[in-house]
């Protein structure tokens, strides 16, 4: 009787293992899941912004009309926010960060060249160029993981993936520049 009772109770404490196991990694995928939507929505989201609302000839127009300097520290304030995301992701990833900072440092250049008379078009250049190079990474980045939540959380969150060795890469080589 007690070899039975002891058999049903391992059967028991079995099952019970198998199903908070199951539930444990339901729960863990959900978690993936959430994070990795959390991450393409951010690649997209920059990657509107930066096609849409950090053209530098519109924020010449509108430091040059009488309260552009305030429309222009909202759109500063986005720059920075993007780079604090950015530099709170995993591994090679947060270099991004250092980019929407660089943006942010040469959008404050702009502002200040516009507001003491000095002459712009440099600094608009190299605004331009960081735009483009950051919108062809993210598409990049993109592209690698596509619609698959799961996929960009491995992408995003392992420091040696395909995406963070690009992300690495391609950084790298714009720094020489």
């Amino acid at each position: 009787m007690k070899s039975k009772n002891f058999m049903y109770m391992t059967i028991f404490v079995l099952a019970a293992l198998i199903l908070l196991n199951l539930y444990q990694y339901k729960r863990i995928s959900d978690l993936e899941i959430q994070a990795g939507s959390d991450f393409q929505r951010k690649v997209r989201d920059s990657i509107f912004l930066l096609e849409n609302d950090a053209v530098p000839a519109t924020w010449i127009k509108i430091l040059n009309e009488e309260d552009g300097e305030f429309t222009f520290a909202v759109h500063l304030g986005e720059l920075s926010n993007q780079g604090r995301q950015y530099h709170m992701m995993n591994g090679k990833i947060s270099t991004l960060g250092t980019m929407w900072d660089q943006l942010a440092d040469h959008y404050t250049d702009l502002a200040k060249s516009i507001k003491n008379g000095r002459e712009y078009t440099q600094i608009e250049d190299q605004i331009n160029k960081d735009r483009e190079f950051l919108v062809r990474l993210l598409n990049d980045i993109d592209s690698i993981s596509g619609e698959n939540e799961k996929l960009y959380y491995r992408e995003f969150s392992d420091s040696e993936s395909k995406t963070s060795n690009m992300v690495w890469r391609e950084y790298k080589k714009y720094e020489k520049r």
